[in-house]
């Protein structure tokens, strides 16, 4: 054999004796209760050893896949599965993980192939069938989507089966109401098993389906409650405590509005005229903004990609449980470092597109305006803005696939926008940082004029495509999936207006983070 071919060799896992075998079972244990409770990132660094000492063990992978998979790193989780069914390609239940994985990750096509493949190995696979109803619905393939379900209604009867499957098939039928089900009788379906489900996933989708459907039936209080019922399935034992959220905004505001000079990347291969930041509050327009600025030519939507936070210094520690990592250190930013850091994150963005024009946008990404100023010299930002309570309602009403623990409490999240407020108005002070404002209301009521102004600070030529961004074939995997497919309506202005009686507290959180001083 050649040394090339011994160098080509795929690597083996070291043998392990029976003590060190269940040394290895209890680390996987312990590493799947991290990912449980919300330490991901913790596990990761743990599972990328592991990978390199036994880059066959299925363990591995796997877990690897649900850690990225909680964090929203759809890439990695879709990479760590398709490790796993490498090692292992005629289990169905592997396959499913891969599938789902790729569903988030907005690779419908694969993902709708794997399902496929499921059920070629599984017939009766029960979250194969439901998932392949969600993702055809997904796709804009409602119809497709109705038969699939009403294979699995027919499949799983409903005096057969116990609450949890007869509450899942119950939710992705009231996704079908009321164009295809009637919105009464998807209520009562989810309202039959929703107590009795053991399963917090079910319980969560369910009551968020509860809500939209007594809001399109007008009951606004009953909404008001299942949606707030979907908020609490999740946070039983967790806080969320916005004194010492504002504390760190403060801080974050301090190191970057400072009159001590902040390197610029000097980077090699770095052209931050490549790319255009869409940032905000999320539900405040930002995936309406990247479909419009998708239909010009060669700009190429990135979606809700994590490269700069990705790139932040581990000295920087997040000292919340569920709270995003801030750039608080300004000792850390020095020259090498912000230029190490621009290259990491120019090679994610990189692999979108090598040359054109990439759009990131990570609502996010607001907390680090001044950061991306130096990490990407000559890039563009566009600052999404919204109603406060509108965008604070909708952050409330919705089921977000990973946990953003400030919307579960009116209060909270109050307090939450008038930190991101406020952060916003520090970095318009900036004047590195080249910035537009985009205020939903006046995008959706004025679409031509608005984004003719948006395409004039980018220096590019405005066409009527833009204004045709729902026929756009590209997929979109946020909880803004189903609006963007639509043309532009103003049903979502002052939709506050039926739920206002309810929101003192939001309006108390606001109003009282707008008047807290800086620094406390």
């Amino acid at each position: 054999m050649g040394a090339a071919a011994a160098a080509a060799k795929p690597k083996t896992d070291p043998k392990l004796s029976p003590q060190q075998k269940k040394k290895m079972h209890a680390l996987f244990v312990r590493l799947n209760e991290a990912v449980d409770n919300g330490y991901a990132s913790e596990a990761l660094k743990k599972l990328a050893e592991l990978e390199a000492r036994f880059p066959s063990n299925l363990n591995v992978h796997m877990i690897a896949g649900r850690a990225n998979a909680q964090l929203a790193r759809h890439a990695e989780a879709i990479a760590a599965f398709k490790k796993a069914v490498d090692l292992s390609s005629n289990e169905p239940e592997i396959i499913f993980h891969y599938a789902v994985a790729l569903h988030k990750g907005g690779e419908y096509e694969e993902a709708l192939l794997q399902f496929e493949r499921v059920l070629y190995l599984n017939p009766d696979h029960f979250n194969a069938l439901r998932n392949k109803s969600a993702l055809l619905t997904d796709l804009g393939r409602v119809e497709d989507g109705y038969r699939v379900w009403c294979d699995l209604a027919e499949k799983f009867k409903d005096d057969e089966i116990d609450d949890n499957k007869r509450m899942g098939i119950a939710i992705i039928g009231a996704r079908f109401a009321p164009k295809f089900v009637d919105a009464q009788e998807a209520i009562d379906k989810i309202e039959k098993s929703i107590l009795n489900t053991d399963d917090n996933p079910f319980r969560k989708a369910g009551y968020y389906q509860l809500g939209r459907l007594q809001h399109y039936l007008k009951n606004y209080d009953k909404a008001f409650d299942a949606y707030t019922a979907c908020k609490q399935v999740e946070i039983e034992d967790e806080n969320w405590d916005p004194e010492e959220h504002s504390e760190r905004i403060d801080q974050l505001i301090d190191c970057w509005r400072t009159d001590v000079p902040i390197p610029f990347s000097r980077a090699k291969g770095v052209d931050g005229s490549r790319l255009i930041f869409i940032v905000g509050m999320m539900r405040s327009g930002t995936s309406l903004t990247e479909q419009m600025l998708a239909q010009v030519k060669e700009i190429v939507p990135g979606g809700e990609m994590n490269e700069v936070s990705r790139s932040l210094p581990r000295e920087d520690k997040v000292t919340m449980r569920h709270a995003q990592r801030y750039p608080l250190m300004r000792e850390l930013y020095t020259q090498g470092r912000i230029n190490r850091m621009s290259k990491q994150a120019m090679a994610g963005y990189n692999q979108v597109h090598r040359h054109f024009t990439i759009t990131d946008k990570q609502p996010f990404n607001y907390a680090y305006v001044p950061l991306i100023a130096h990490m990407f010299p000559g890039c563009k930002i566009i600052h999404c803005k919204r109603d406060p309570l509108d965008c604070c309602l909708s952050n409330f009403t919705q089921a977000f696939a990973r946990l953003h623990l400030q919307t579960h409490n009116l209060y909270w999240l109050g307090r939450f926008f008038a930190d991101y407020e406020r952060s916003m108005l520090a970095w318009h002070e900036v004047p590195e940082v080249d910035m537009i404002d985009l205020q939903y209301e006046e995008l959706v009521s004025d679409p031509e004029n608005q984004s003719k102004r948006v395409m004039e600070f980018l220096g590019r030529e405005w066409t009527d495509d833009i204004l045709e961004f729902h026929k756009s074939k590209r997929t979109i995997n946020t909880a803004s999936r189903d609006q963007v497919r639509k043309p532009l309506y103003t049903s979502s202005v002052k939709k506050y207006t039926p739920y206002e009686h309810r929101l003192d507290e939001l309006k108390r959180g606001i109003e009282e983070g707008r008047a807290r001083p800086h620094g406390g």
